[in-house]
């Protein structure tokens, strides 16, 4: 077991420098901390929903393990608590800030067996969460073991100074905090290598979002919206779910595909899902860009769960956490770019996507492999969607056969890891 004392004595000196820049430029606001007395705990790291999903099969099994453990999801973005709860309903979901100086107070609180970190950040400031490096020192500091599992590289500038002076200062400390780095790709190994990790702690293990590949469609009466849903099962409908859309450009290309299409398919259904539906600036836009198409829309979010009518051409799944419950009962899925195309892909829907994919996003090396092996079809036009729409509509298209065939060769990072985890003393059982 850590102690602080086994913390080596330069990380420690430049740790107290930098905890005291932090005091005085960083307000320590924003963080939740549980209730009730100390109780031995898992922290696990998890910035959105998409971490959440992506280290699923291997956190599912991590907390059947460590089931004396109080599970503590930490997470810069309190948004997703009702999302997360969900999933873990006997966790406690903990708000972290800007500032590190919480995770001492949560140390005590519900102090660290492990701390495990999902995906990212790798380094400070890395990508779009922010994962102050004190809580990677208060776990060690209490005893913890702490690991990364399907780590990924953004490659993000630091977007402030003090996110500046964390990087240079202790970037080479927040790696040698870590006793287990598990990661996607050897380039992403050889990246931390470079960066200062040492090549003991380091193992390449895949990609862990490959071993979710046959959720159960749940039945209506186990979702949140069990109406609705329900509606769509029996409606009999074409239904086009458009998930984890952001960008104005490519909800015009899906509208205008959705229009095309309703001339050869007029009984058809869009499921509009926006990525970050609490934007509420976005959201306005939406709504103004459907309302001056002439496209009815029911907002769900706000009219909650009632059947959808024969004649509503688009739904807006402006919610949290469902997606994926309409992911199960699509004809065909379009994926937004740079998010999560293995989802639809695992209940062996058809699934159609635009070009531009962002090379650094940890959804990249996903996309790869789904467009060389014809996984997916990736549209040029709004005509091409149309087009493939209708032949995935009136004609079977692909072989679910073929994609689970294709993606179960990439399975096997969540035993991988869980193997690597047993062998290492403290992160097991």
């Amino acid at each position: 077991m850590h102690t602080e004392r086994s913390i080596p004595l330069l990380t420690r000196l430049r740790y107290s420098v930098f905890r005291q820049l932090e005091k005085r430029a960083t307000p320590t606001v924003g963080t939740a901390l549980p209730a009730g007395k100390s109780a031995p705990a898992l922290w696990v790291f998890v910035s959105t929903i998409g971490e959440l999903n992506a280290i699923g099969p291997f956190l599912r099994q991590l907390v059947a393990r460590h089931a004396d453990l109080r599970l503590v999801l930490l997470t810069d973005r309190s948004i997703y608590r009702e999302s997360y709860l969900a999933q873990y309903p006997q966790a406690e979901v903990v708000e972290i800030g800007a500032s590190g100086e919480p995770a001492h107070t949560l140390a005590q609180q519900r102090p660290p067996t492990l701390f495990v970190v999902a995906e990212i950040p790798c380094l400070p400031a890395d990508a779009p969460c922010r994962l102050p490096i004190g809580y990677l020192y208060a776990a060690r500091a209490a005893g913890a073991r702490v690991a990364l599992v399907n780590g990924w590289l953004y490659g993000y500038a630091p977007a402030c100074r003090m996110d500046s002076i964390e990087r240079s200062l202790l970037g080479r400390d927040y790696l040698a905090l870590f006793d287990l780095l598990c990661v996607q790709t050897e380039a992403v190994a050889h990246h931390l290598q470079n960066s200062g990790a040492a090549a003991s702690q380091l193992h390449v293990t895949g990609n862990i979002k490959f071993d979710a590949l046959a959720p159960a469609v749940r039945p209506p009466g186990e979702t949140r919206s069990p109406r609705t849903l329900g509606s769509l099962d029996d409606g009999g409908r074409p239904v086009i779910v458009a998930g984890c859309l952001t960008d104005a450009e490519e909800l015009a290309t899906v509208l205008d595909a959705f229009q095309r299409l309703v001339g050869d398919a007029p009984r058809s259904l869009l499921v509009l899902a926006p990525r970050h539906p609490e934007n509420g600036a976005a959201m306005s836009a939406m709504f103004a860009e459907l309302q001056g198409r002439g496209l009815g829309f029911r907002n769900h979010a706000v009219e909650g769960d009632l059947p959808v009518p024969d004649d509503l051409p688009v739904l807006v799944l402006n919610t949290m956490g469902e997606l994926r419950d309409y992911y199960a009962r699509s004809t065909v899925s379009h994926v937004g770019k740079d998010h999560n195309i293995l989802e639809p892909l695992s209940f062996s829907r058809p699934v159609t996507i635009t070009a531009g994919w962002n090379t650094t996003y940890p959804s990249y090396p996903v996309y790869t492999v789904a467009t060389r092996e014809g996984l997916v079809y990736q549209a040029e036009s709004a005509e091409a969607l149309a087009a493939r729409w209708a032949s995935c509509i009136n004609s079977e298209t692909g072989s679910g056969t073929r994609v689970q065939a294709s993606l179960a060769r990439l399975a096997g990072a969540t035993q991988r890891t869980l193997d690597l985890f047993s062998r290492q003393h403290g992160l097991s059982s």
